[in-house]
């Protein structure tokens, strides 16, 4: 017993450590929720009580893998006369921008059971080759080591492959196609990849052509549904945004359906990919 809350409390440490909130509003309201509360000799438990969730809750809540709402907030503010910090806060990261946080779109991505995709500059992870995405990584210069990344995005695409796959709708932007990722042999790999993946039954990839005009989306825009949740994930550059608010992600829902309407059917879509990869010949 001894042993295992050691280890509880190191896995607690390293939670509350990969927070950073100088580039994510919510990892400022996690770290600040752990600070009042300890200000105050607070036990998780009792910020449970107050809040209106479990003890488990609060915890998930400081090491930033869950989000509380305005109603667990507000009481704690009123109860550590806090001028309305938490509540404040947790609104702006509402409507903010952080830094894409890769764990919690993980933890969507790992449970859904359907996934509706959007990319207007790249190809989907869930598609990716591993050159494909050792290409990406190289040029974002955004992580420190590139192989244990592209080790992680290759295993996530093994969902794709389980017994009970997740639904994966794909609409790739026509200049996707295009763009000169890592080369002409890589390219050629990457397409080739993603029409192999296409011939799944449970994944759909369209294209949507130049012709249809601006889709109103830059970046990358995905719908995600789990048992229990429905979420959108926005990301352009090297921003991203998880939302989780239900008229926010109604309205998403509705930008995809529209890009999706405008979108080749599978086999046009099919059609011109394979033309494209006929041109790298």
């Amino acid at each position: 017993m001894a042993q295992k809350t050691k280890d509880l409390g190191r896995t607690a440490m390293e939670s509350h450590d990969s927070l950073d909130p100088r580039s994510s509003l919510w990892d400022l309201v996690a770290v600040q929720l752990r600070l009042q509360r300890l200000n105050h000799g607070w036990t998780c438990q009792q910020v449970g009580d107050v809040a209106n969730a479990s003890r488990s809750h609060v915890s998930n809540w400081e090491a930033g893998r869950r989000r509380p709402t305005q109603a667990n907030l507000a009481p704690l503010d009123e109860a550590w006369d806090t001028a309305n910090l938490l509540t404040s806060l947790a609104e702006h990261a509402k409507d903010g921008h952080d830094r894409p946080r890769v764990g919690a779109f993980l933890d969507y991505e790992r449970t859904a059971a359907s996934i509706r995709n959007y990319s207007s500059d790249v190809i989907p992870g869930l598609l990716q080759t591993d050159d494909y995405a050792r290409a990406l990584f190289r040029r974002g210069g955004v992580v420190d080591d590139i192989d244990s990344a592209v080790r992680d995005r290759m295993t996530r695409q093994k969902r794709l492959y389980e017994s009970n796959p997740p639904q994966l709708w794909v609409v790739l932007a026509q200049p996707v196609l295009w763009w000169q990722v890592g080369g002409v042999d890589v390219m050629r790999g990457q397409l080739e990849h993603v029409l192999r993946v296409s011939e799944l039954d449970h994944v759909s990839v369209r294209v949507y052509p130049v012709a249809a005009g601006w889709p109103g989306v830059s970046g990358s825009l995905v719908l995600m549904a789990t048992r229990n949740a429905e979420v959108a994930y926005l990301e352009s550059g090297r921003m991203g945004r998880l939302v989780d608010r239900p008229p926010e992600i109604r309205e998403f829902s509705v930008s995809y359906d529209r890009i999706g309407a405008h979108a080749l059917p599978e086999e046009q879509s099919r059609t011109l990919i394979e033309h494209m990869l006929g041109l790298m010949k």
